[in-house]
């Protein structure tokens, strides 16, 4: 089982158990968008250095820690990512979590989901995965490239 698996499976569990806590509604949701990072990442890498690279190496770590949170939620948002349909689809769910996982870290408030948000936001993370998983050679690469690299006119 991999991280991503693990991670949705513990987002998935937190959220079936989260009926009477709020905090772990709270973890679900950000367990869930950590899955969602973690994919992407590993997209990332696999794309740049093939899915046999030696994750101990410094070459793919360096890569795994490239991605940015702040430039995932971006490039997402702009061409050529948002002008594809299975890459729009996925950025939209991306940039969602994303923007509950702040909430759910950040946000003091203390009812911030349902338990029925928090499992449609833990469904849609799952969704995103399996969404990458089917992507094509040619629509990884592409997201791989502008996930990780600027963009300079």
């Amino acid at each position: 089982m991999t991280m991503v698996e693990r991670l949705l499976d513990l987002a998935n569990d937190l959220a079936e158990s989260s009926a009477g806590s709020l905090t772990l509604k709270r973890r679900a949701v950000s367990t869930a968008y950590y899955a969602v990072f973690h994919a992407l990442a590993e997209l990332c890498t696999g794309e740049l250095l093939g899915v046999r690279a030696d994750k101990r190496s410094e070459d793919y770590v360096r890569v795994y820690r490239s991605l940015e949170h702040g430039t995932l939620k971006s490039a997402f948002r702009t061409a050529p990512l948002n002008a594809n349909d299975a890459l729009r689809k996925i950025g939209d769910r991306v940039v969602r979590l994303q923007s509950e996982r702040i909430r759910s870290d950040y946000v003091p408030s203390q009812a911030l989901y349902t338990l029925d948000e928090c499992r449609d936001l833990v469904r849609s993370a799952d969704s995103v995965v399996r969404s990458i998983g089917t992507l094509s050679r040619e629509e990884r690469k592409r997201l791989a490239v502008h996930l990780l690299f600027k963009n300079r006119p």
